[in-house]
């Protein structure tokens, strides 16, 4: 509850801004068959909270009207966002997202993959159409940037000693980047915040750290009733996050010497069986606890880059967005 009251204060300043979203989005989320608008229609029905394209209008947000490019972007990132969501599922084979059966689920994977598509193509192709260059490069590097982070975790997929440096990269593509385009995009459409919009791309990247990481921490310490999935998702699929890096890296001789034991036994069959073991070892040598903090360093760290550009309820509504993200598993 203390989440959703956090989020709807973060987004009661950009009510009006938001109607005129959901009313694009739903516009641009059709489909040129009928095949493609039923599973348009489908995506639709799943619930998002709209953090990302509720970020940029706020930065976007000054005492002029808010434009139409302004909704167009925001409704452009939306899309890009839901187009990772159905690539994610694809990949992971996903039964479930926001409250109903994953595309891949319901029409198959081959669906899943061409709408993930689809809807990334989509997204490039109204901004070029609208003339909206700077934003349509902008997410143009960024859709590169998460096809490379999913590349990276391929690569580094079941690799118990991957670095922590290279964590970091993976969520900076993988996460940071559309929250820094985001941001980016909302403040270079204020023309008093303009001049500032690298400050605010920095705020961006680090937020995206800090909801990639608590994101990460759910799998550790999330209620399966509340997620609406099993917990321990990431370590049965060979994805090693920042809890499990730390502790690995922490832990003593022999310790590490057994856990690494049983997962070469285990990795023949399935890695579900150790995951109660899996949770106690990051418990044990500090995994949760590093992880916490390097989150809410982040969380400061996207505060301190726009204290000197940001004023007033803007800037008071963005240090919302970051306790939001940090506080969701409280």
């Amino acid at each position: 509850d203390k989440e959703r009251i956090k989020l709807i204060s973060l987004q009661g300043m950009i009510s009006s801004e938001l109607k005129r979203f959901s009313a694009t989005y739903d516009t641009l989320l059709t489909g040129e068959t009928s095949y493609i608008d039923e599973i348009c229609k489908y995506v639709k029905n799943g619930k998002s909270k709209q953090f990302r394209p509720t970020l940029l209008l706020v930065a976007a947000k000054s005492d002029q009207n808010t434009s139409d490019e302004v909704i167009t972007a925001a409704a452009c990132v939306e899309m890009i966002h839901t187009a990772t969501l159905l690539h994610d599922d694809f990949i992971d084979e996903s039964d479930t997202r926001r409250g109903q059966p994953s595309v891949n689920a319901e029409y198959g994977n081959a669906v899943a993959l061409i709408m993930g598509d689809y809807l990334y193509s989509k997204a490039l192709d109204t901004l070029g159409s609208n003339e909206m260059f700077e934003p349509l490069a902008l997410l143009s590097k960024t859709t590169m940037l998460m096809s490379k982070a999913e590349m990276l975790q391929q690569e580094t997929r079941d690799d118990l000693s991957i670095p922590e440096e290279k964590y970091l990269e993976i969520i900076d593509c993988k996460t940071g980047s559309l929250i820094e385009s985001a941001c980016t995009i909302g403040a270079g459409f204020n023309k008093e915040l303009s001049k500032h919009k690298d400050a605010f791309g920095t705020f961006g990247l680090n937020l995206g750290r800090v909801f990639q990481i608590t994101d990460d921490l759910f799998d550790y310490l999330g209620d399966p009733r509340r997620l609406g999935k099993p917990t321990g998702l990431d370590w049965s699929e060979g994805r090693i996050t920042l809890p499990f890096i730390y502790a690995f890296n922490n832990a003593d001789s022999q310790s590490k010497d057994n856990l690494l034991a049983e997962y070469q036994e285990c990795k023949a069959g399935t890695l579900d069986s150790m995951w109660p073991e899996v949770k106690s070892f990051v418990d044990q040598f500090g995994g949760i606890d590093y992880a916490r903090s390097l989150a809410a360093k982040f969380g400061d760290d996207a505060k301190n880059a726009i204290c000197d550009v940001a004023g007033g309820r803007q800037r008071e509504l963005l240090d919302v967005s970051v306790e939001y993200v940090l506080n969701r598993l409280k």
